[in-house]
């Protein structure tokens, strides 16, 4: 292809040279994204910030669409949305129910700087009376006796795991009084394993994974994030079934896991063990600062929505649904990823020509082969890219084939 003016040529030699702007056509959790949204996707995403940042009863939102239309992509918007007061955290389906908390607890607090940890540790402290022991020369007789006025408040007397809450308690108030000991309370806060010399440093016997430990930390310190927090499984349709119980007969595989959770040992009756959805449920219960939003196939959601228990489904908000691109869509997408290529490549617009390389024709044709669906229109533009680049293809030859397509 053959470019008219200086500015085309210099960007067609930059496609030679490097990935096209449409080289990423499926969005991962772990991976950013830097395009915002188009059209009536930017209404949803204000429906979103209106149900996290007003709604204190609907928790669940599910998010719906079909397959390649953006689910991913969404959900990444709400992420790096600064219009949402609470923070917004993509977690993987947790294996099985002994580790959900910790699994949930630790990817909360990598979005949690440790200076709010401390703040949020001296408050729950000062609580139990801790203002009044910071100083003096009996540093471990002072957390003592701090822990015995926590273990005077309701939500010590109102739990059904005091022994773990009471663990969780003398590693808050080491944190926040013994200077001597709150960096390896911080560890411990944060999640880190830590051997036995260690822990019977820091006045406890187990980490922070062994069962019930997360879920009573998290119960105690979500109520103290100011904005609360926004839970995202994605493709929840898909990964939920990968949770469930460890077999417990498999000794070699309890070696494999025996420093990072203690907890794979402990053994229940199959019918006493909660499935993710109950989890989901009680998460919320305990937690009321906590939002979860669940994405899914839209031909899966009455599927997915049975299986919550029936008592709560009061906490479920209606589902949006994510629709296909528009035309308008679909030329909003181009113009943009067009833009931030010639951005990152410090390349300057076409004159007179804000389709190029490819034309408004071509556009609108691959947007009617692919029925607007976002992941298709990616992918076509991908490799009508790659043959302009390498196969050389005139613009009129692929815009005939797009319409021989379409007969």
């Amino acid at each position: 292809m053959k470019a008219q003016t200086i500015e085309g040529q210099k960007f067609l030699k930059h496609l030679e040279n490097s990935l096209s702007p449409f080289e990423k056509f499926v969005a991962k959790p772990d991976i950013e994204e830097n395009l915002t949204l188009v059209g009536n996707r930017r209404y949803l995403l204000n429906e979103f910030m209106k149900i996290l940042n007003e709604n204190k009863t609907k928790r669940i939102i599910p998010l719906l669409a079909n397959t390649g239309t953006g689910k991913t992509f969404f959900l990444h918007q709400i992420k790096n949305s600064l219009e949402i007061n609470a923070p917004s955290i993509f977690i993987d389906v947790p294996p099985n129910s002994d580790i959900f908390y910790y699994d949930v607890y630790i990817k909360i607090v990598e979005v949690v700087e440790s200076s709010v940890l401390q703040r949020i540790t001296t408050k729950l402290a000062d609580l139990w009376g801790a203002n009044e022991m910071k100083y003096g020369l009996f540093r471990t007789g002072n957390v003592l006796k701090v822990l015995d006025q926590a273990k005077k408040t309701s939500s010590y007397n109102n739990s059904i795991h005091q022994p773990q809450l009471e663990e969780v308690m003398i590693v808050i108030i080491t944190h926040a009084i013994d200077p001597e000991r709150s960096p390896l309370a911080e560890r411990w806060l944060l999640g880190d394993i830590m051997d036995y010399d260690e822990l019977f440093f820091l006045g406890v016997e187990n980490n922070l994974s062994a069962k019930y430990m997360a879920e009573e930390l998290l119960h105690l310190l979500s109520g103290y994030l100011e904005d609360g927090i926004n839970i995202m499984f994605d493709d929840i349709d898909k990964n939920w079934e990968r949770y469930s119980k460890f077999d417990h007969t498999n000794e070699d595989f309890y070696d494999e896991f025996d420093d990072t959770y203690q907890t794979l040992t402990v053994v229940e009756d199959e019918g006493s063990v909660p499935d993710f959805f109950e989890q989901m449920v009680k998460l919320l219960k305990r937690n009321k600062k906590i939002k979860i939003i669940i994405s899914m196939q839209t031909e899966n959601k009455d599927e997915i929505l049975s299986k919550f228990p029936e008592e709560s489904k009061f906490l479920i908000n209606e589902p949006i649904k994510i629709a296909n691109f528009s035309t308008k869509d679909a030329k909003d997408y181009y113009f943009e990823a067009l833009e931030l290529y010639r951005k990152n490549h410090n390349l300057l617009a076409i004159p007179n020509d804000q389709f190029f390389p490819l034309t408004e024709k071509l556009i609108l044709l691959v947007y009617e082969y692919t029925l607007g669906n976002p992941r298709e229109i990616i992918r076509n533009f991908q490799q009508i890219f790659d043959e302009i680049i390498f196969d050389e293809t005139p613009i009129e030859q692929l815009e005939k084939n797009f319409e021989e397509k379409l007969r």
